[in-house]
């Protein structure tokens, strides 16, 4: 495991109640990376205010860069 170092992208969803929701890999690494990718994003905590389009709450999808350096 030493010297490893890799970027998987992972996808979400926050949804009108700013709720975490539909967590997926997009680009992915290794099986075991992308489950602790996918288990460190699902333990976000709830947002205070989610997106608005129009003055109406509505989801809104997001894809953020998760890196990982194993030493």
């Amino acid at each position: 495991e030493n010297g490893i170092e890799e970027k998987i992208h992972v996808q979400f969803m926050v949804d009108k109640k700013g709720k975490v929701k539909q967590v997926q890999v997009s680009k992915s690494a290794t099986k075991e990376l992308d489950t602790e990718a996918i288990r460190v994003i699902s333990l976000l905590p709830d947002f205070e205010k989610p997106g608005k389009k129009d003055g109406k709450t509505v989801n809104v999808w997001y894809t953020i860069p998760v890196s990982f350096k194993l030493e």
